[in-house]
């Protein structure tokens, strides 16, 4: 798999998800402190050095085009930064760009902007998104004008890939068993793909958010009722996505919004047992199967979902 160098830029978000470590440190980020991550994200994609080593570049937030790029400054920045990304595509530097964008609320224009100048690419642009049943959309309208861009964007650039994000939540389950939520009609209606993530406590324990979203941490037994039935209907690349982390980046800088404004590299190896993943406070804590604590992901049970997704593949195969 192509090895992806990735980008926070910064950590402001306003989408305000519960479950997300963004909901919580979502505070102002100064001007300055935008175009010193744009800037220093510029000056390393520049440096030709860096391929063939990295065939993916990608850009998550917070968010960037939901009032985030608040000067003219900031956006003839990042717009720089787009146009350099743009030229390593045409220029064979690279086959992948990633950029994330929430699409939550009416205006998005800074979005179209930046998608506009990959008009005409020779590589592949990704659009990133996230889609989940509870927790994400506070508002009916804040749904709808995620549907709208998903098919407007596909409407005006047609050869714009998307990828959808959602979280296994105990909601998402019980609709998926139900039948009332189904991957492969969306991934027909929006053209997407899907990747999938088990819950996660983000924002203190793992009780303290069984205790404010009561119906997100699923029980095991509903969870293996999931994997059952996901691992008969859906295909088999579905079925690889499931919490795999080969499909996130290998190489991230992260920027805090703090004093000194610190950006953080975070280089993850891509091993399931001993994998290293810095952007967990517990990473340290393991399972007693080895796999990190993050992955035990019920409410009932500290088994872990990797384990349990690997024992049912083999009863199923």
């Amino acid at each position: 798999m192509a090895k992806q160098l990735q980008f926070e830029l910064w950590q402001e978000c306003n989408s305000r998800c519960k479950f997300c470590y963004l909901g919580k440190d979502n505070r102002f980020t100064p001007p300055e402190l935008k175009l010193n991550a744009i800037n220093n994200a510029l000056e390393k994609i520049s440096d030709l050095s860096n391929y063939p080593e990295y065939q993916t570049i990608g850009y998550l937030g917070g968010e960037f085009f939901q009032g985030q790029m608040n000067t003219p400054e900031i956006k003839e920045a990042f717009m720089k930064l787009m146009e350099k990304s743009n030229w390593l595509l045409n220029n064979d530097y690279i086959t992948d760009v990633w950029i994330y964008a929430t699409m939550t609320i009416g205006d998005q224009k800074d979005l179209y902007d930046a998608l506009e100048v990959f008009k005409g690419h020779k590589g592949r642009l990704w659009v990133l998104t996230s889609y989940d049943t509870m927790g994400r959309f506070h508002t009916p309208k804040m749904e709808e004008n995620w549907k709208y861009h998903m098919k407007n964007i596909h409407k005006l650039y047609p050869e714009i890939l998307f990828n959808t994000t959602t979280i296994l939540s105990e909601d998402c389950i019980d609709k998926y068993l139900s039948g009332e939520l189904s991957f492969k009609k969306m991934m027909e209606e929006f053209h997407t793909q899907f990747f999938f993530k088990q819950c996660g406590a983000a924002n203190g324990t793992k009780q303290d958010m069984i205790n404010e979203l009561p119906h997100f941490f699923p029980p095991r037994s509903k969870f293996l009722k999931f994997l059952r039935k996901f691992r008969q209907e859906e295909s088999p690349e579905m079925w690889d996505k499931l919490f795999n982390i080969k499909y996130r980046a290998d190489t991230l800088y992260r920027n805090f919004n703090d004093a000194n404004h610190t950006m953080a590299l975070n280089i993850r190896h891509k091993d399931s047992v001993n994998e290293v993943d810095t952007d967990n406070p517990d990473e340290s804590k393991t399972n007693k199967c080895g796999h990190l604590l993050s992955y035990s992901a019920y409410t009932d049970s500290d088994g872990c979902v990797i384990c349990d997704k690997q024992m049912i593949g083999e009863m199923i195969e």
